[in-house]
């Protein structure tokens, strides 16, 4: 529920925008896509940190700390009264948002063996489609409804931000930090839940950051591969979230009719995120699951582009917003699921989320108020985002079959009779006892 109460924040804007903001505020040209792309640099210079901190940091505390203070922007956002003050805002919002993606997949690598991570992360995913289910026709209500001495997009900031606020005090009371160290186990239960965590070393209750696993996080390729399909796959993906009232907006209907039908989007959404694990382990791979989605993703791409009608439009944007966010959803998934060590998890996390997170940047300032209604440019730089997606995929399936073949035959020269404890477990996942799963 936390994750959902992220997606609604982070929604609250492009909701905004419809509902009265870009005239209230004068903004003018590129001010609203600076607004809206301006959130992930304040997430890229903010999130590589977040993660170490996170091992001094008790996450109960952290998680919600994080969602305490972008409540807090979110309703400061409601007072702004120009494009510099909302641009600002949203840096900020992306600053302190930026530790709870990445603190939240790193928890939960903590609390579920390597073979439950894919499904659990899938949930996690899928919650922030639920969020965007409830933002549209709330936010459409508060449209409908005017009133007051504010104005409908200054209650969509308030309530939105009222929301998250009451949740983040309920963290502490419903979070526990560690397995190791949960109340509601059995002493039986801790013991079983240690012993499968020592064996593939992730027993995270330890506070130490292994500078080992930091350094081998930021120079081990298959990480920047994760972070390539990371990004390509958020830069689809938002098309939704931050476009979706203004491309149904820009089919004929009204601001509040848009904004209603975002919950349909957003059902989509959360549908695909939702089954996504389930389609990895039907199609028995978590690589052959993202390359489907990226297929179908790039038809919805190919549809808006070669048809010029409203129902075929609406028919692309339900197609490539339940596809587009799979990978998204799930390549963080698959790759906790192949991570090893008590930090290198932590760190590689932090970097898939904070450069990966970038891919957004590119799609906030490619769908132009000037491409209304067709909005050539922004789908075919997201349907080339796809491609290369898809590429990057292929090529990491290959590196760690490669890589499985190499260990299976004992190809790995690495005596670990000759290193001391600590370090066979900075090995992390190059120990030839550790198999990738593709």
């Amino acid at each position: 529920m936390g994750y959902a109460t992220d997606s609604l924040n982070k929604m609250a804007l492009s909701n905004a925008k419809v509902a009265g903001l870009t005239q209230d505020l004068n903004l003018q040209g590129t001010d609203i896509n600076w607004a809206l792309g301006v959130y992930y640099l304040g997430c890229l210079l903010f999130q590589l940190p977040s993660n170490l901190v996170l091992k001094k940091v008790r996450p109960i505390y952290w998680l919600s700390g994080s969602m305490f203070c972008w409540s807090l922007v979110t309703m400061a956002t409601a007072f702004v009264r120009s494009a510099p003050e909302l641009i600002c805002c949203r840096f900020l919002f992306g600053a302190v948002q930026s530790g709870y993606l990445t603190g939240s997949l790193y928890y939960i690598s903590f609390w579920y063996p390597r073979h439950m991570v894919r499904r659990r992360m899938g949930f996690f995913f899928a919650s922030s489609g639920l969020g965007g289910i409830v933002v549209g026709p709330l936010c459409s209500a508060l449209t409908s409804a005017g009133g007051g001495k504010l104005q409908p997009w200054q209650y969509i900031f308030l309530v939105i931000g009222a929301i998250s606020l009451t949740w983040s005090f309920l963290g502490p009371i419903m979070l526990e930090d560690y397995p190791d160290k949960a109340q509601f186990l059995t002493d039986s239960e801790r013991q079983l839940i240690l012993r499968i965590m020592e064996q593939q070393n992730t027993v995270a209750s330890s506070r130490q950051v292994r500078v080992a696993q930091v350094k081998m996080a930021m120079a081990d390729p298959k990480v920047w591969l994760w972070t390539t399909i990371d990004f390509c796959a958020n830069a689809a993906t938002q098309v939704n979230g931050m476009f979706g009232p203004t491309i149904i907006e820009s089919q004929g209907y009204s601001p509040a009719v848009a904004q209603a039908l975002t919950a349909l989007t957003n059902f989509m959404a959360f549908s695909g995120m939702a089954s996504i694990a389930y389609i990895a382990r039907a199609v028995r791979g978590s690589s052959t699951a993202i390359a489907l989605s990226n297929f179908v993703t790039m038809a919805g791409f190919v549809m808006a582009l070669a048809s010029s009608s409203t129902a075929v439009h609406m028919t692309a944007l339900f197609l490539f917003s339940f596809a587009s966010p799979q990978p998204a959803a799930h390549g963080p998934a698959w790759e906790m699921a192949n991570l090893q060590g008590n930090t290198k998890p932590a760190m590689a996390a932090a970097i898939t989320a904070a450069f990966g997170g970038l891919g957004p940047l590119a799609t906030a300032f490619v769908y132009r108020d000037q491409d209304s209604p067709k909005y050539a440019l922004g789908h075919s730089v997201c349907l080339a985002m796809t491609v290369l997606c898809l590429v990057a995929t292929l090529v990491l399936r290959a590196v760690l079959a490669r890589e499985n073949s190499r260990r299976d035959q004992g190809r790995q020269s690495l005596d670990l009779m000759d290193l001391t404890e600590e370090q066979i477990q900075d090995l992390a996942d190059n120990h030839p006892d550790f198999r990738y799963r593709l």
